[in-house]
């Protein structure tokens, strides 16, 4: 069944695997009614006779039912067939709701009080509920009430201080109740306020991580920028820390730079408590991050859990210990029992999972007993507590006191405590059913967590029938062995690392565990080359990084295959460190030369061209090529050669670009790839922009919108054509040109040819600007807009607004243009285009600057700053600090124009973009200049010429060539004053 989204804010809309559902499809209006109906109802779901009461309330029971047999079948139609189900009279709609996702994203933002997700909520706001229901009884009462919550998170989101709004993280929200450690908790709070590295160690299931986040949540608002957490469990690999942290803090390492090394720019100057979850696995990685971290960054306290200590310098060890408990010897009341933490704890859990529990004289010599034998610790008493949906509290303590007799007579090496906890799991184990054990064991195999579908893939086989698994899992979350965390999508579950590693073990014994990370890793390549670049992978990127790291060692070209399907889902994320890793470890394992490695050459170039390093991309384009020419393979060695001239445009060197380009429209001429001679007359007509020659890349770009045209509604895939992707125009009150820079396409993914007309059409519309034909540019935009929105093209639609938005902003109308940039910027918060965001960001701080509202725009450029820091995105980030530069210039303030120009510059560097580098040396210049360096000045803009000429911008050297004119001549005057 397709993936069905219901939008109910703003007004009714449904959509099935992201298609608009057409207002023909909907050839009733009570077909519709019903499905807005089941959207609000709770869970989705009603009785029969509610809906007929609402719906056809003035008709007989058997004309009613006709109508609602009728209304079933329509929507069905218009959907799914799946996608409204009735059994045992109930109506049932199986769909996303945007209703849903704006409560449950409220609800996240004021369990994570940060700015930042009260914005996320209020983006999914879409507007009234169903406004053209407005009369309805039944949606009054809902309309108001999301109404309100909007209202009320405005309000909030208002109340946020200065302070607030800087902290960019939030720990997350508690899934059970925190009971006891008062005293632990009012010594650790004193620790905290007199040291920076902070480790609570102790035996696996003491509560070490509750307690460390505990300690987090009330110290989190001394810190500006927040509290994060780095779960480390789930790594097996110590090189990967750094990455866990980066990921932790959002962060992404720019090119040829190490993942600790941006986590060090990023946190250097931030005041953060960071909590390392789960160190002793990985102890030694653990602390030489940590002791980078606090000599780098002297405003970052950490706070780390592990069973042994890191053995940093200004470490303070605190051990945590068991719970208090009582003394089973001494009979006491149930009032004086739950003075104990442990029994308090053990009581509250119980409640979960016998509802009906109490403590009371008749079971609390057990209660004591139990929490007495198993030490205290909160693990093994959570665990316990689970069991009383089964056996009472009597049966539990003898069990406890026959399992605990014959673990001390076998082993007297471990710890008491350690003891104490592996018969606790033991005895779990043992109580359960051996199809509930053979689950349990082969969960072990799952990284981070799991979905039902997943287990039912990996784990079925032998004795584990597929069907029965949803049954078992449900079993095993009684029995608290597994966690379940409800969201939005389907449930996700997950092991508690020492229940894992306790599964893990029994695997081993069974002999199981080579083939199920088979079964894992080739699950999770399917899964990979299903969703691709789908939001749902995130999900799961422990598993996709645990099953690639088994094909390595044992499948290297299915690897390889991962490597390519897991392209997109880097590019989205932008995780270009991690993803240029992988290949590189992939392709060293796999070097036969066939059309796999071809492929993956060619993906691991597009890594290198959306990080900057155009250098190495084109080695590897290169090497992809060479491979498809050996085993003539025509359609690849097309996409090399195509993908080699896109590098060139990127680089500025159309000398070197329009070769390739030719090469590969050649090729595509003899094997008969028409759509592929489109895109290639396309990059051509790009070429000919690059180098000025508007009408020939005019022409060049209408020959190949006729070519697309041509393939309309067919499945022809093209490459996505490379973006005009800046605007150059005259700074406003200073000499020097203005790039704007606005490109989301990614390079090496695939669209269809209609799309491509239409961001072609806008492309040619940016050049009709250029050459003064607004008007003209105008219609081009629209008709492109038009493509868009009846293709439901929420990214092309987003990319024209943004197009808009700066024709605006030339025309000198503020407003407009900050209203298009808004809209794209609602569009893309919605989308989750992390690098379009950036982008719009950026663009609004330059309108703030611009209008003379320069808090707004710092706020802005800040934001989109941090966005691209954090991916390594250097196109984003180079021309953010532009905007940067031009609000500083605009202040008054030199130091911090020639700051944001000097970052530019070292980002630029690796690029080899010659004319990004000249545009950032003019400014460079124009600080030298105002600050009276005429001799710096006349360095800068001499580089700065050559470099414009060597890429044949005609432009970029005309407006030097005026300025070093104007040098001479203020030069000339000043002398001659001299000499007066």
């Amino acid at each position: 069944m397709g993936d069905v989204n219901v939008t109910l804010l703003g007004g009714f809309g449904a959509a099935v695997d992201g298609a608009p559902v057409p207002e023909t499809a909907w050839r009733l209006k009570k077909a519709r009614e019903l499905v807005k109906l089941l959207a609000l109802a709770t869970g989705h779901r009603l009785h029969r006779e509610q809906v007929m009461d609402v719906l056809w309330r003035d008709r007989g029971p058997a004309a009613a039912a006709n109508n609602l047999h009728q209304a079933v079948h329509i929507a069905r139609r218009a959907l799914e067939a799946g996608a409204i189900e009735l059994r045992d009279e109930v109506l049932s709609l199986v769909a996303e709701v945007d209703v849903d996702l704006f409560e449950l994203a409220a609800a996240g933002a004021r369990r994570a009080r940060t700015p930042v997700a009260y914005r996320a909520a209020l983006s999914l706001y879409g507007g009234e509920l169903l406004p053209e229901n407005r009369y309805e009884d039944w949606a009054g009462a809902r309309r108001a009430e999301l109404a309100q919550l909007a209202s009320e998170l405005e309000e909030e989101l208002a109340a946020f201080s200065a302070v607030d709004a800087e902290r960019l993280f939030g720990l997350p929200a508690e899934a059970s109740s925190f009971v006891g450690r008062s005293r632990e908790l009012a010594d650790l709070k004193a620790l905290l306020e007199s040291t920076r590295m902070l480790t609570l160690t102790g035996t696996g299931g003491a509560g070490k991580t509750r307690l460390a986040l505990e300690l987090a949540r009330g110290a989190e608002p001394s810190f500006q920028t927040g509290a994060a957490v780095v779960e480390l469990a789930a790594l097996a690999d110590e090189r990967l820390v750094p990455d866990a942290v980066a990921a932790a803090l959002d962060i992404r390492a720019l090119p040829a730079q190490e993942p600790l090394d941006a986590v060090v720019d990023f946190v250097a100057s931030r005041r953060l408590l960071l909590v390392l979850d789960n160190c002793e696995h990985l102890l030694g990685a653990a602390a030489a991050l940590v002791d980078v971290l606090l000599r780098s960054a002297p405003q970052v306290t950490i706070v780390a859990t592990s069973r042994e200590a890191l053995r940093v310098p200004g470490e303070v060890v605190f051990r945590v210990p068991s719970l208090d408990i009582p003394d089973p010897e001494q009979p006491l009341e149930p009032r004086q029992l739950l003075e104990y933490e442990a029994v308090r704890l053990f009581a509250e859990r119980a409640v979960a999972a016998a509802p009906d529990f109490t403590l009371d004289p008749q079971n609390a010599a057990d209660v004591a007993r139990i929490c007495f034998r198993l030490d205290g610790l909160p693990l093994a008493l959570e665990l316990a507590a689970g069991r009383l949906g089964a056996l009472s509290p009597a049966a539990i303590a003898e069990r406890l006191d026959d399992r605990f007799r014959l673990l001390r007579t076998g082993s007297h090496a471990a710890p008491t405590r350690q003891q104490t906890l592996t018969a606790t799991l033991q005895w779990s184990h043992d109580l359960l059913e051996p199809d509930e054990r053979l689950l349990f064991r082969r969960l072990a195999v799952f990284a981070g967590g799991f979905e039902l579908e997943a287990v039912e893939t990996v784990c079925s086989g032998g004795d584990l029938d597929a069907p029965g698994i949803a049954d078992l899992l449900a079993r095993l979350v009684e029995k608290s062995l597994v966690t379940v965390d409800k969201g939005p999508h389907d449930p996700r579950y997950r092991l508690l690392e020492t229940v894992r590693l306790y599964a893990q073990e029994r695997l081993d014994q069974a002999g199981e565990t080579a083939g199920l990370c088979e079964r894992h890793a080739h699950w999770a390549l399917a899964l990979a080359e299903r969703e691709r670049d789908a939001l749902r992978l995130d999900r799961d990127a422990a598993n996709l990084r645990a099953a690639l790291h088994t094909l390595l060692d044992r499948e290297p070209g299915d690897a390889l295959r991962f490597c390519v399907a897991l392209l997109p889902f880097w590019m989205r994320r932008i995780d270009l460190q991690e993803a240029s890793r992988r290949f590189t470890d992939a392709l060293a394992a796999a070097p036969e030369r066939t059309a796999l490695r071809a492929e993956a050459l060619l993906a691991a170039a597009a890594i290198d061209f959306r990080s900057g390093m155009l250098r190495h991309g084109m080695a590897l384009a290169e090497e992809s090529r060479a491979v498809a020419s050996e085993i003539a393979d025509a359609r690849s060695e097309w996409r090399a050669l195509q993908f080699l001239g896109e590098f060139g445009v990127a680089s500025d060197a159309i000398e070197i670009a329009v070769p390739w380009i030719e090469r590969a429209l050649e090729l595509a001429g003899r094997e008969g790839f028409a759509a592929a001679e489109g895109i290639g007359i396309y990059s051509l007509g790009v070429a000919h922009w690059i180098l000025g020659d508007l009408t020939g890349a005019e022409e060049l770009l209408a020959q190949s919108i006729e070519i697309f045209r041509t393939f309309t509604g067919s499945a022809e895939r093209i490459p996505s054509p490379v973006n005009i992707a800046e605007v150059a125009s005259e700074h406003e009150g200073r000499p020097g040109l203005r790039l704007v820079f606005e490109d989301t396409l990614q390079p090496f993914v695939e669209i269809s040819c209609d799309a491509a007309v239409s961001y072609a059409l806008a492309n040619q519309a940016g050049i009709a600007r250029e050459r003064g034909e607004l008007g003209r540019a105008l219609t081009l935009l629209d008709e492109s807009a038009a493509r868009f929105e009846a293709a439901g093209d929420e990214p092309g639609q987003a990319a024209v607004l943004v197009r808009r938005a700066y024709f605006e902003l030339a025309e000198g109308t503020l407003p407009d243009a900050r209203a298009h940039l808004e809209s794209a910027l609602e569009l893309r918060r919605r989308l989750g285009d992390r690098r379009g965001l950036g982008l719009v960001l950026s663009g609004l701080g330059l309108i703030d600057t611009t209008a003379g509202d320069y808090r707004s725009a710092e706020q802005h450029l800040a934001e989109a700053r941090d966005i691209f820091r954090r991916a390594g995105d250097r196109w984003g980030l180079a021309s953010t600090l532009w905007r940067t530069a031009d609000l500083a210039f605009a202040r008054g303030s030199l130091d911090d124009a020639e700051a944001a120009l000097q970052e530019a510059r070292a980002v630029l560097g690796e690029t080899q973009r010659e004319r990004w580098i000249a545009n950032t040396l003019s400014g460079l210049a124009e600080v030298a200049l105002l600050r009276g360096d005429v001799d710096q000045a006349s360095v800068l803009l001499a580089d700065a010429r050559a470099r414009y000429a060597a890429r044949d911008d005609a432009l970029g050297v005309s407006n030097v060539d005026e300025r070093l004119r104007s040098l001479a001549k203020d030069s000339a005057k000043a002398g001659l004053s001299d000499t007066r």
